[in-house]
């Protein structure tokens, strides 16, 4: 009996292993092979993570590095500066390891390298952004917002700017015909208020929400799964934000009320509530989607009879009072009272939950295999880790933060065009997958 155990003790320990190795190979990013920064510091980050979980097992590492190495030289051919990053990567963490930080330094590593990484891969956006924003031309949904702040900052009413924006798109002279097209105006003044008025400013806000993204991804990683594998959810959420870093896309509303969300349930769960629901009524003052789980959580931590349930409340009654400004306000425009109850329908839901799976699932080097359904299902059960070994209340929590969403997306959408949505819910999925190591790591 005793020797069964220690094979099925041993098994154990090898399936954690293989599954760090996963999750180490999923979040690999998808490089241009042209551009040396970006070769250079995929293979930078990925051998600096894979350190600091492989460190003391050393064929391990080795291994891991070889076979992601050879996997990029596959798909991508051969390129100098992957033995650069490899190098440079190993150097690093050994470096930050000896000198016994490695605990309180990996993330603000991985977090620079983030910052340094995106500024030098978007230059051609942030020329974009600095140009004259009265002359130039648009014809999708970022360049509508970039529009509308322009003339916002010109002191144009927020409606009538978002009318003249839509009206102006290049090829397309129409507006949103239902109020639910038309954006809360939350973001924009907040855009309004930044110090400069060059689309810059923009951006650079959104690199430093995005940071604190990364920060608390790593702290809920630290949460559950300890020190060592915290790294692990922040890590796998960089090559999602590397997307919104560098292309127009980082103006969608969604990239925004997703990482106050995010942060917001992070610090509800560790008592901050204060912060907690002025986060949460920002959330659904910049997109009203996410009512749907908070409105959830008000019903669950009600029927537990949980105090703060009320607390909930607040983001729900100020989300209430705008959203009837909201759309008085766009009713002089389009009939949006007429509209109210007419949401966006899909005839196949499926598929375009699927489409919402994909979206930016090509900045992952395996893109081709569906990481992010991968994800999704490990998401599923590291909420049932959390909820059977941490705290239930916790697991039930993060739950309805995501799963609400494809849910209604089955029925509620537009095909093709809304499969941005998946930002909506993504950046959750991919935080909370990692903490399936749970279940074994309490074995090891």
């Amino acid at each position: 009996m005793l020797k069964i155990s220690n094979i099925f003790k041993s098994l154990k320990i090898k399936s954690f292993h293989l599954l760090v190795f996963l999750f180490l190979v999923i979040g690999t990013i998808n490089i241009d092979f042209k551009s040396y920064q970006t070769s250079f510091f995929a293979l930078f980050l990925f051998t600096f993570v894979s350190y600091t979980q492989f460190k003391s097992r050393l064929p391990y590492l080795t291994v891991t590095l070889l076979f992601t190495l050879g996997l990029y030289t596959l798909l991508k051919g051969f390129n100098v500066n992957y033995l650069i990053g490899t190098i440079l990567g190993l150097f690093i963490g050994y470096s930050i390891d000896f000198v016994g930080l490695m605990k309180k330094a990996a993330i603000f590593v991985l977090i620079f390298l983030y910052l340094v990484s995106f500024w030098i891969n978007s230059e051609n956006l942030r020329i974009f952004l600095a140009q004259d924003l009265s002359k130039f031309a648009y014809n999708n949904d970022p360049g509508i917002f970039l529009k509308t702040y322009y003339l916002i900052e010109q002191n144009v009413n927020y409606y009538d700017a978002l009318n003249s924006a839509q009206l102006g798109r290049f090829g397309q002279h129409i507006v949103s015909g239902d109020v639910w097209g038309w954006r809360l105006p939350t973001i924009f003044y907040i855009w309004k208020y930044l110090p400069t008025s060059s689309g810059l400013s923009i951006y650079v806000l959104f690199l430093i929400l995005a940071s604190a993204l990364l920060l608390v991804s790593y702290k809920i990683g630290r949460r559950y799964l300890g020190a060592r594998l915290a790294i692990l959810p922040s890590y796998l959420l960089f090559p999602y934000l590397h997307y919104a870093a560098r292309d127009q896309t980082f103006l969608q509303t969604e990239w925004w009320s997703v990482s106050t969300f995010v942060i917001a349930i992070y610090l509800f769960i560790t008592r901050k509530h204060f912060y907690s629901i002025i986060l949460l009524s920002l959330t659904v003052l910049i997109r009203e989607v996410y009512i749907l789980p908070i409105g959830l959580t008000v019903i669950y931590l009600f029927i537990t009879r949980k105090r703060n349930f009320r607390l909930f409340l607040i983001p729900l009654i100020a989300f209430l009072i705008l959203f009837i400004f909201h759309t008085s306000q766009v009713n002089y425009y389009i009939n949006a009272y007429g509209t109210l109850f007419s949401p966006r329908v899909v005839s196949n839901g499926l598929l375009f939950v699927q489409q919402t799976l994909a979206f930016a699932s090509w900045e992952y080097l395996l893109f081709q295999f569906r990481p992010f359904i991968i994800l999704l299902v490990a998401s599923l059960f590291g909420c049932f880790y959390v909820y059977k070994n941490i705290n239930k209340n916790e697991g039930i929590l993060w739950t309805l933060a995501f799963l609400p969403f494809p849910i209604a997306f089955l029925r509620f959408g537009t095909l093709p065009y809304n499969d941005y949505w998946g930002i909506i819910y993504m950046p959750t999925v991919i935080t909370l997958a990692p903490l399936l190591l749970g279940f074994f790591k309490q074995r090891l």
